[in-house]
């Protein structure tokens, strides 16, 4: 099995195919991706609400969590979260047909990637809570300076999300919290969040767009979005009472805000 992953995916740099959790309802497609340490059952909230008469609603876990490949050779980089992300949605959706992608937190830094370079699959784009970054070198973002220390202390940001746990009756119950899981969180940070182009990306995107943000989220830095939202007519900034997770408040916002895609 491992000679023939690393022939398959290694050298000949085939795409793993991903986990799919969720593929309720018939309609128009609707992708939802998950964000770091996270898997499909975060999205269930907005998944209750959706009208399964008018949607096709599709949730897969990313490479490296839930119940998805974890290889160990990947690097956990934007491009090859897409790349499988790509992958296994060609698998789903008929030949031609153009599928509502939404991302949460580093889930968008990849909806993003795969909506830019793939604009005949991708007919819009909701992004909440999207981690923005200028680049891995800014040292003035406290930001990157934050991703990069809990890159490195994994015990920090797994002993974080028990503690939200504890004190919030499991808020957090779909993240990862297992030491043996670190690396896919750990490259990810480093190759996907610290490494990502989203914001040159989103200037050019031709595809209508909402960014919403939390207004009680301190994980993600909301600095550039209005400039990107002035910058490309396409976005549009929006703001929901809301922490760094998926909630009934936020779920019924996005539920709206599909509605009108």
């Amino acid at each position: 099995m491992i000679i023939t992953e690393y022939l398959w995916h290694k050298l000949l740099k085939r795409p793993y195919k991903l986990k799919k959790v969720i593929d309720i309802g018939s309609g128009e497609a609707v992708v939802l991706i998950h964000g770091l340490a996270s898997q499909s059952q975060i999205w269930m909230p907005l998944v209750k609400i959706m009208d399964k008469s008018k949607y096709r609603i599709i949730s897969y876990d990313l490479l490296g969590f839930g119940s998805s490949p974890k290889p160990r050779s990947s690097g956990y980089s934007t491009q090859e979260h897409a790349k499988s992300l790509y992958y296994s949605i060609k698998k789903d959706v008929t030949e031609g047909q153009k599928i509502n992608l939404i991302g949460h937190s580093m889930g968008c830094i990849i909806s993003t990637y795969l909506a830019f370079n793939n604009p005949r699959l991708v007919k819009s784009l909701i992004l909440y809570q999207p981690p923005l970054l200028i680049s891995k070198t800014d040292k003035r973002s406290f930001h990157n300076k934050l991703y990069s220390y809990v890159a490195k202390k994994p015990s920090l940001f797994l002993n974080y999300i028990r503690l939200i746990n504890k004190l919030f009756k499991n808020r957090l119950e779909n993240f990862e919290t297992a030491v043996s899981n670190w690396a896919p969180i750990e490259r990810s940070i480093n190759n996907t969040i610290l490494s990502q182009q989203t914001i040159f990306e989103l200037k050019r995107l031709l595809i209508p767009t909402h960014i919403v943000y939390g207004k009680m989220d301190f994980v993600v830095s909301r600095l550039d979005a209005k400039k990107i939202a002035d910058i490309n007519q396409n976005i549009k900034l929006h703001y929901v009472y809301g922490m760094h997770d998926i909630n009934r408040r936020s779920s019924k916002y996005l539920n709206a805000l599909i509605k009108e895609l």
